[in-house]
């Protein structure tokens, strides 16, 4: 069991590399109160409410209640299940995209029809399967700047567990823990507010100039469009080092596409899938352990690997910290968590402030 838990201890510490990446760092307060109920049969029931904060004291994140029991089945070994009520807050989200088009202009050589397609099928004339010609007339360049916004939101989450621990003092005062648990997490469905902003700038090329062997040359005439609140602007950009006063184009652009702006803003509903998550957390404690001692140090190690996602590692948590014991009822705690997340919570490292409180009868 030594071996087990040295090698335990190992396989968690080589977790910590992977987390050696750009994530946002902050700060916050965990609190956490527990009741314990001893029972018959080496059974003990126990209730938990939590609080965290993020940002220190800024923001609420998090906020939880929870059940569970406990048997003791031997002095090394314990097994428990129980379950747990979470309250998330999830923060502000922005998404952008970028995306360019291009459109390619032709005009049909006999009816004058302008024909707009996706890539550039020849030039100066292209004919269709039909036999017939389309004069190449240029392209369009268009940049789009696509945005989102999800609004900051609460979510529920149902969470039940199962676990086992194995605890082993050594000497007399060191004490091994090592605990694994199996959870569940439900989330359910949610409807948010999301706000979608699109910005599109276009370039139209227009009239292709070509030389003596048919190949373009250049174009005579470059104008570049861009929108400002509900004004869209004009300017003559084919000489780079006279641009020229831009003009308002608004009229005319929304006469040549259908009262379309290129800019718009729409707030609408937007749905959070439901989802079920499964885990396995992986804990070591240390800590000292001394009879007739009233304070308890300890330094512990966590990972949490997703079921649902081929053992990805969600979490890692590192604590460490000290237990004080009032008297044989009343224990209280501080300590220092470092919380790495890379999941559905997002991607961040939580440096925070323990504080507990155990009370046992």
């Amino acid at each position: 069991m030594k071996r087990f838990s040295l090698v335990a201890l190992f396989s968690l510490l080589c977790a910590f590399p992977s987390v050696a990446q750009e994530t946002e760092n902050t700060a916050g307060v965990w609190t956490e109160v527990d009741v314990t109920k001893a029972l018959p049969y080496n059974l003990s029931l126990d209730f938990g409410l939590g609080y965290r904060t993020i940002d220190w004291f800024d923001d609420s994140y998090r906020s939880d209640i929870g059940v569970g029991l406990n048997w003791k089945a031997s002095k090394h070994w314990k097994i428990g299940a129980g379950y747990t009520f979470l309250y998330r807050k999830y923060a502000e989200e922005t998404t952008d995209r970028t995306s360019p088009e291009q459109e390619y202009k032709y005009k049909n050589t006999s009816t004058g029809e302008k024909w707009d397609a996706t890539e550039f099928l020849g030039a100066p004339v292209y004919t269709d399967a039909d036999g017939v010609g389309h004069n190449f007339r240029g392209y369009n360049d268009a940049l789009k700047n696509d945005t989102r916004v999800d609004e900051a939101f609460w979510r529920q989450k149902h969470r039940l567990y199962v676990d086992v621990s194995y605890s082993y003092k050594l000497w007399k005062t060191l004490r091994i823990s090592v605990r694994e648990r199996y959870q569940m997490t439900v989330v359910p469905e949610r409807t948010i507010s999301r706000t979608r902003t699109r910005v599109k700038t276009t370039t139209k090329y227009r009239e292709p100039l070509y030389d003596g062997d048919s190949n373009i040359s250049a174009y005579e005439e470059v104008t570049k469009y861009w929108q400002e609140g509900n004004v869209i602007y004009a300017q003559d950009v084919t000489d780079p080092s006279n641009l020229g006063t831009p003009v308002d184009a608004t009229e005319n652009w929304l006469a040549e596409h259908d009262g379309s702006y290129l800019n718009t803003i729409e707030t609408y509903d937007h749905v959070k899938r439901s989802k079920t998550l499964h885990g396995l957390r992986s804990r070591l404690k240390l800590s000292i352990d001394k009879k007739g001692w009233n304070w308890e140090p300890y330094v512990s190690v966590e990972a949490h690997n997703s079921l649902s996602d081929a053992m990805h590692l969600d979490k890692v948590r590192a604590s460490v910290g000290v237990d004080y014991s009032i008297s044989r009822q009343h224990k209280v705690g501080l300590g220092y968590v470092f919380n790495h997340e890379n999941d559905d919570d997002g991607n961040r490292n939580i440096h925070a402030i323990a504080v507990g409180y155990n009370f046992k009868f």
